[in-house]
């Protein structure tokens, strides 16, 4: 498994929402290795928006991804919006 801090995290949790039939915080946490906390901590970025490319929402008690987005689009928005303006 990815250590603590490392992106990839965010991608695993991706790939469990992607390919379970029942998302819930115990399944995923199951599907992909980490600690309970881990997962959960990558939901709530989910969730609030904090990963381009993909929203994610909670019903009930599981999670479905609700859009899979332009990446690099939203990555070029973000970084225009965002970024410290040079020159």
């Amino acid at each position: 498994m990815f250590p603590k801090g490392n992106l990839n995290r965010i991608w695993v949790v991706l790939g469990a929402l992607d390919s379970l039939e029942k998302t819930t915080l115990v399944n995923i946490t199951k599907a992909c290795g980490m600690p309970k906390a881990s997962v959960n901590d990558v939901l709530i970025k989910l969730i609030d928006g904090q990963v381009a490319g993909v929203k994610v929402e909670k019903i009930g008690t599981e999670y479905h991804v609700a859009e899979w987005t332009n990446f690099r689009k939203k990555i070029n928005e973000i970084y225009s919006n965002n970024a410290c303006k040079v020159g």
